[in-house]
C-alpha cells in the first residue's frame, strides 16, 4: 500500500465555490430524475391495476391498508422515523433522526479503523481516521430521507421492506472531508467508471449474502459535495448511525450514503449487487427498464399541533388560533412555495417560508387557522420548488414496485375541544381508538387522515 497523500491544511466552508457548484450540478440532476420517475411509474403511467395484470400471482403487496404482518412489525421495531415534534428545531438530534438499519450494527474500533481504497487508481491506500481528519474538512446541513418514506401511504404496499410512514428523514450537521478530493489524490487510471462503497454490515437481502453496498458513477463521485463523515451534529458518529466513518450524499436519497464505511474500489463498470436492485422504481419485478433512485424530491411536512392520545395519536388542540409550523425540502432545490389546508385539501392556504438551513437543508415554515370547539380537521401540506417540481398528489392507485419515492401529502388528524386544557380532564376518543381495528367506524376521508400513513405524530 501506498503512503497517505499529503494532508491539506485549513477549513473549508460547506458554502464554498465548489460546494456550491456542485448543488447546482445535484439541482440540475434532479429535475431530470424526477421526469424520468413520473414517465416510468407515475400515476398517469403506471397504477396497481397495471401492476396486478403484469403479475397477477403476486403475494408481496398487499390489498388492503390494514393488514401489516408480523415480519413488518419487526423492521418497524428495529428501524424507527424521526419524531416529527423535533422538525421545531434546525437540527434533528442524533436520536430523533430516521434509522434504517438493514442488517447488524457493527461495533467497530474507531483506534484500530482503516479505510481501504484501490481499484483503478494510482496509489493503493489504507487510510485511518485519525489521518482522515488531518484533511481539509468542512461541516454541511443535510436533509436526507429513506427512499421508502411513506410507504405505509399505498394500498398496495410492498411488505419485504419497512413499513414507513411519512416520517422517515432526519436534517442533521455532518462534518468530514471531500470524497471527490481524496479521489484526486489517491489518482483515478484510465478507463475509471464507477466506485463501489461497502459497509462493514453484512447479510442476506432478495436471496443474495452480501455486505451493503452501493456505487455510483465516477462523474458522480467526483461532483464535489460528497463527503466522507465522522461527526454527527458536532459529535462522533453512533455506531447506529455508522461509525467510525460513513459516506454522506447530500441531496440523494439515504441509501447512497452508506454507513460503517470499510472500502471504496474504483472500477471500470459493470457491477450492479442487490442494493443496487433493490433502490430502484420499478413496474414489477422483472422489469426490463428500471428507473435507480437518486436525488430527493420536494416534500413538505408539518409538526402535529396540539397534544397527542397516547394510542390512536389523535391530536387535540384548544379553540382559537393555532399556528402549525413544519419544514420543507426538496435537495439542492430552493422551496418555491408551500400550501397548508385543515378541511383535507378542499382549500389551500399559502404558509409562510424561511431561507434553507443549507443548500442541501431544509426550510422552516408556518400557518395561523382557526380551531372551533368539537369540529374535527383533516391538516394537510404540500409544498413546490422553484424548479416547478411538485408532490404526488393522494391516490389510491398510486404504485411502483418497492414502495419507494411516494411524497402523498401528509395528513393529520385533528380534533378541537376546550378540555384539552385542563389536566385531568376526560376526552373520549374510543371511536378513533377502536378504528385502527375497524376502519369503517370512521368515515374513509377520516380514516386516511388517522392511520393511512402512520408515523411517530
Amino acid at each position: 500500500m501506498a503512503s497517505v497523500p499529503p494532508a491539506r491544511k485549513g477549513p473549508i466552508n460547506a458554502e464554498s465555490a465548489e460546494f456550491l457548484a456542485a448543488a447546482k450540478l445535484e439541482a440540475d440532476r434532479a429535475v431530470l430524475h424526477r421526469k424520468n420517475v413520473l414517465e416510468h411509474v407515475g400515476s398517469a403511467n403506471h397504477t396497481s391495476d397495471d401492476f396486478h395484470e403484469l403479475e397477477p400471482d403476486d403475494w408481496k403487496h398487499t390489498k388492503e391498508r390494514t393488514n401489516v404482518n408480523a415480519a413488518e412489525v419487526q423492521l418497524g421495531k428495529r428501524c424507527h422515523g424521526a419524531h416529527l415534534e423535533t422538525m421545531a428545531a434546525d437540527v434533528t438530534p442524533a436520536g430523533s433522526h430516521y434509522l434504517l438499519i438493514h442488517y447488524d450494527v457493527p461495533l467497530i474500533d474507531a483506534d484500530t479503523f482503516k479505510l481501504k481504497i484501490h481499484g483503478l487508481v494510482e496509489r493503493e491506500l489504507e487510510i485511518s481516521l485519525s489521518e482522515l481528519k488531518k484533511r481539509k474538512t468542512f461541516t454541511a446541513s443535510v436533509l436526507m430521507a429513506c427512499a421508502g418514506n411513506g410507504r405505509m401511504g399505498m394500498k398496495d404496499r410492498f411488505i419485504h421492506h419497512v413499513p414507513w410512514g411519512p416520517d422517515a428523514f432526519g436534517c442533521a450537521n455532518w462534518t468530514g472531508c471531500s470524497l471527490s478530493e481524496l479521489l484526486q489524490d489517491v489518482g483515478l487510471k484510465p478507463g475509471a467508471k464507477q466506485v463501489i462503497f461497502t459497509g462493514a454490515d453484512k447479510g442476506v437481502e432478495w436471496g443474495k449474502v452480501d455486505n451493503f453496498r452501493r456505487s455510483m458513477t465516477v462523474d458522480q463521485a467526483m461532483t464535489g459535495h460528497i463527503m466522507l463523515c465522522w461527526e454527527m451534529n458536532g459529535a462522533p458518529l453512533l455506531a447506529c448511525h455508522g461509525a467510525p466513518l460513513r459516506i454522506i450524499v447530500p441531496g440523494w436519497y439515504g441509501m447512497a450514503s452508506v454507513k460503517w464505511l470499510t472500502d471504496i474500489k474504483v472500477t471500470e463498470g459493470g457491477w450492479w449487487g442487490t442494493e443496487m436492485q433493490v433502490y430502484c422504481y420499478r413496474t414489477h419485478l422483472k422489469d426490463p427498464t428500471p428507473v435507480p433512485l437518486e436525488q430527493l424530491p420536494v416534500r413538505a411536512m408539518m409538526v402535529p399541533p396540539g397534544h397527542p392520545d397516547f394510542y390512536s395519536r389523535t391530536r387535540l388542540v384548544p379553540p382559537g388560533t393555532i399556528r402549525t409550523t413544519g419544514r420543507a425540502w426538496s435537495g439542492a432545490i430552493d422551496i418555491d412555495y408551500v400550501q397548508f389546508s385543515q378541511d383535507g385539501g378542499m382549500t389551500w392556504n399559502k404558509a409562510t417560508v424561511g431561507a434553507k438551513t443549507g443548500v442541501f437543508g431544509w426550510a422552516a415554515w408556518h400557518v395561523d387557522w382557526e380551531a372551533v370547539d368539537g369540529t374535527t380537521y383533516i391538516l394537510t401540506c404540500r409544498a413546490v420548488d422553484v424548479r416547478a417540481r411538485t408532490q404526488d398528489e393522494k391516490d389510491c392507485k398510486a404504485f411502483n414496485y418497492t414502495g419507494m419515492g411516494s411524497t402523498q401529502p401528509q395528513m393529520i388528524y385533528v380534533k378541537c375541544t376546550k378540555a384539552i386544557e385542563t389536566i385531568e380532564s376526560d376526552i373520549d376518543l374510543e371511536l378513533e381508538s377502536r378504528a385502527a381495528v375497524d376502519p369503517t367506524l370512521l368515515t374513509p376521508e377520516l380514516y386516511d387522515a388517522l392511520y393511512l400513513s402512520p408515523g411517530s405524530q
